[in-house]
C-alpha cells in the first residue's frame, strides 16, 4: 500500500485515544503494577495480528515484547519504552494525574511525555508498518518494559538475561533527547544521546551519643553531619569535558549568538575563563555535562523534636562523567570529608558502569538525522550527554548501540514538566513523532 495516503489527522486521532486510555492505568513506581498496562497494549497489538508476549517477572510487574517479522537480512531493531512512571503530589496538580484528559490541544497526565507518550508514538509506526504491509529486511521489535523509573531490575534487565535475540539488535532507539524550541516556537536543535552519566548513589552516615534536646553535647551525630555536608555541597568537582561534550558545545555554536559561540566553539578552553564559568555553569544541565555531580537528597534524623538522635544521614544522587574513576571520586570525596567517624556506603540498588558513547556512523543516528533534515532542513542534529540515566545503559552494557532520541517538539518550560505537575503532551507533538518513527523505522528496516 502508498504510505503517502496515511491520513495522519486520523493516525493523531487514534494516538490520542489511546494514549488517553493508557495515562488512566496507573503505572506509579512503587509498586509499579505494569500487568494491567501491559495486557492494554496487547490487545492492541493482538487486534492487527501482530505476535505479542508478556512476561511476568514477579507478580503485577510485567514486559512486553511484540515483532513484526523481517526478511532475516539484517539483525533486529528495537522501539524501547517503559509502562512504569514516577509518583505525583496530585494535589498540585491543575488535572487529574490519572485522567488522561484532553485539553487545549494538549493530553494532561502523568507519562504524557516520559514515557507512554513516546511510548504511543512507536506503537502507532508499529500499527502502521503491518496495516501498509511494509516489506521489512530485518525484525522490528516493540519492547515495553517495567521498573526503569526505579533501576529497571525487573524491566530491561531482566529481560536480557532471558531473551537473547535482544542482544543480537542492530541497534535500539529510546527516550532522552528531544528537539528543542526557541521561545518563539522555532526549532533551535535535534538532540540524540549517544551516552550517559553512571549513577553511583551513596548515604553519608554520622553516629553519636543520644541525649535530652536540652543539654546539647559536642558527640552529636545531627552536627557531625552538618560539617560533612557542609564540606561537600561547598565542593567543586573539577571540570572535565569528554569529546562528546565537546562536540555538542561545538555543533550549538553554529546557531548561538556570536558572544556565546566563541565560548562554545572550544568548550574547555573557555572553562578557564572565570566569567565564562558563572554564567555557564548556572544553567544546571550544563554544568553537569562538565563535571561530576554530588547531590543530596534525602536527609534522615530524629524522630522527636527533644531527643538528640543517636544517627544521622544523607543520601547523596552521584552523577559521574564517563572515563572518570569512580573509585578515586570517592577517595576525593573521603579526603574533603575529613572526618574518620562519617561512614560513606555505596547504594547498591541502581546498577550502572561506565560505557562509552555509541558511535553516531551508525544506521540509526544517521537516519535520525536523514529523517531530521526532511522536517527541518539545515537543522543542526548533534550527539549529546544524558546526564540521567535511561535503560540504554543495559544495551549498551551487552554491546548493543543505543540511541536516546524522542521526537517531541518542546520548549524549555515544557521540557519541565517531566516528572513535574502538570505533565502534558500537546496532540501535535503525539502525531509528530508517530510520523517520525514511522518514517526513522522505514529508513532503517524497510527492505
Amino acid at each position: 500500500m502508498d504510505t503517502d495516503k496515511i491520513d495522519w489527522r486520523e493516525v493523531r486521532e487514534e494516538a490520542v485515544e489511546i494514549l488517553g486510555a493508557y495515562i488512566k492505568i496507573n503505572t506509579t513506581n512503587p509498586p509499579g503494577n505494569e500487568m494491567e498496562a501491559a495486557r492494554y497494549l496487547e490487545g492492541i497489538l493482538s487486534r492487527e495480528g501482530i505476535d505479542t508476549k508478556i512476561y511476568e517477572p514477579v507478580s503485577h510487574r510485567a514486559n512486553l515484547m511484540a515483532v513484526l517479522p523481517g526478511q532475516g537480512q539484517g539483525a533486529p531493531m528495537i522501539l524501547l519504552n517503559h509502562m512504569d512512571v514516577v509518583p505525583v503530589e496530585e494535589d498540585k496538580w491543575e488535572l487529574d494525574p490519572f485522567g488522561g484528559i484532553v485539553k487545549d490541544g494538549y493530553i494532561h497526565g502523568r507519562g504524557a511525555i516520559d514515557m507512554k507518550g513516546k511510548g504511543v508514538a512507536e506503537l502507532m509506526a508499529v500499527l502502521l508498518l503491518k496495516r501498509y504491509k511494509i516489506p521489512l529486511k530485518r525484525d522490528v521489535i516493540f519492547l515495553a518494559t517495567a521498573d526503569e523509573e526505579a533501576g529497571g531490575n525487573w524491566g530491561v534487565k531482566w529481560m536480557l538475561e532471558r531473551e537473547p535475540r535482544l542482544k543480537e539488535a542492530a541497534f535500539v532507539l529510546n527516550e532522552g533527547g528531544s528537539i528543542l524550541l526557541r521561545d518563539n516556537g522555532e526549532v533551535d536543535h535535534y538532540e540524540i544521546a549517544t551516552a550517559q552519566k553512571v549513577v553511583s548513589q551513596f548515604t553519608l552516615r554520622a553516629r553519636g551519643r543520644s541525649g535530652h534536646g536540652s543539654m546539647p553535647h559536642r558527640d552529636s551525630a545531627n552536627v557531625k553531619l552538618i560539617r560533612a555536608l557542609h564540606r561537600v555541597v561547598e565542593w567543586e568537582t573539577p571540570f572535565m569535558v569528554i569529546p562528546l561534550v565537546k562536540e555538542y558545545f561545538a555543533n550549538l555554536a553554529k546557531i548561538r549568538s556570536p558572544e556565546e559561540a566563541e565560548g562554545y566553539r572550544d568548550i574547555e578552553k573557555a572553562l578557564s575563563d572565570p566569567s565564562f564559568v558563572e554564567t555557564f555553569c548556572a544553567n544546571p544541565c550544563y554544568n553537569a555535562m562538565v563535571r561530576n555531580t554530588l547531590t543530596p537528597t534525602i536527609l534522615r534524623a530524629g524522630k522527636k523534636v527533644n531527643v538528640i538522635p543517636s544517627e544521622a544521614e544523607a543520601i547523596f544522587d552521584c552523577r559521574i562523567l564517563p572515563g572518570s574513576s569512580v573509585e578515586e571520586l570517592f577517595s576525593q570525596l573521603r579526603d574533603i570529608i575529613g572526618d574518620e567517624d562519617i561512614e560513606i556506603s555505596l547504594l547498591p540498588d541502581f546498577e550502572s558502569h561506565p560505557l562509552p558513547p555509541s558511535p553516531t556512523d551508525n544506521e540509526l543516528y544517521q537516519a535520525i538525522f536523514k529523517v531530521a533534515q526532511r522536517k527541518d532542513p539545515g537543522c543542526v542534529v548533534t550527539p549529546f550527554l544524558i546526564t540521567g540515566a535511561t535503560d540504554s545503559r543495559f544495551f549498551r552494557g551487552a554491546g548493543v548501540p543505543c540511541y536516546d532520541f524522542s521526537p517531541f517538539r518542546l520548549r524549555q518550560d515544557e521540557l519541565r514538566l517531566v516528572h513535574g505537575h502538570n505533565e502534558r503532551i500537546s496532540t501535535e507533538n503525539l502525531a509528530f513523532a508517530s510520523e517520525v518513527i514511522f518514517e526513522i523505522v522505514k529508513e532503517v528496516a524497510a527492505g
